[in-house]
């Protein structure tokens, strides 16, 4: 196996600084997450790295955040100042208002276009993004991407802020060739969609009007790859696929859905990250309409 996976809960941001394009947003971020009047809702933290030459292949730093106290608002301010004192140095930078469950961008971990941290899933939320080239990488294939996703209530500010370090949109697109599977004799082309930036979004799947059988095959190929390691960085993005086939199960017969609800039920007992529960939460809501 070329690369090993370590996961660290609670161990965000606090890799060693080093000088470099991004310095104040990692500086900003790293005052919001050690300050004494943020609640921390969730966290993860992977690191992937080249067992050869010891060299990161990929990392995700991701920190779900609650702000009650308004002397602490600052914090988010901050960082959207920071990431306006670094933009000139990102080669992309990105941003949008009003997240919902049918808009948002994934922002890639290591060199997979399989998936990676959602932003912009908050419904009515901000949310920014900027990409990096990593400076020590002579080859310009390696990128860190900084994100800020928040949502102002008034009374409060529920946010997420990521790091993640993977290979350059470009890079990854050079590599991508198509995949078919078959499905009772039928070859299936598996598709990939990117948005602006680098991240993307999902596209799963070529035909939308799937046949029962073919959105069964698709959703157990998912749900098994979960269950593999439902607390990989990798389970992010079979949740995200599951939850984008339940949005549309329209050639599912009832029983067949309650079926597959019962099944995601169960996964969503697989996992602790609250990111996915909810995911799992909303497709058995889709499935219900």
């Amino acid at each position: 196996m070329k690369s090993k996976s370590i996961f660290i809960a609670g161990m965000l941001m606090l890799l060693p600084a080093v000088s470099m394009a991004q310095e104040n947003i990692q500086k900003a971020f790293d005052a919001l997450r050690q300050s004494k009047d943020i609640k921390e809702v969730s966290a993860r933290h992977s690191l992937d790295k080249d067992p050869d030459t010891g060299l990161m292949e990929g990392l995700e730093d991701t920190f779900d955040f609650m702000i009650t106290n308004p002397k602490a608002k600052h914090l988010v301010d901050d960082i959207r100042k920071a990431f306006q004192q670094d933009e000139p140095q990102a080669y992309n930078v990105s941003s949008g208002t009003q997240g919902s469950n049918e808009n948002y961008v994934s922002l890639a971990v290591g060199n997979s276009s399989n998936g990676g941290v959602a932003i912009g899933l908050m419904q009515g939320s901000q949310w920014i993004y900027a990409c990096f080239i990593d400076p020590n990488d002579s080859l310009r294939q390696h990128r860190y991407a900084y994100a800020l996703e928040w949502v102002d209530d008034g009374d409060k500010i529920r946010g997420r802020i990521v790091k993640t370090y993977a290979t350059t949109q470009k890079f990854r697109q050079s590599r991508y060739q198509s995949r078919t599977i078959t499905v009772n004799g039928n070859n299936i082309k598996l598709g990939s969609g990117f948005s602006s930036g680098d991240g993307f979004t999902w596209s799963g799947f070529s035909s939308d009007d799937k046949s029962s059988e073919t959105w069964l095959t698709e959703f157990n190929t998912y749900k098994n790859l979960f269950l593999k390691n439902p607390n990989s960085t990798a389970a992010n993005s079979y949740a995200t696929q599951i939850y984008k086939l339940c949005k549309n199960a329209k050639s599912l017969e009832d029983a067949e859905k309650n079926m597959v609800a019962t099944e995601i039920a169960k996964l969503k007992k697989k996992t602790n990250d609250e990111f996915i529960q909810q995911l799992f939460d909303m497709s058995i809501e889709r499935l219900k309409k």
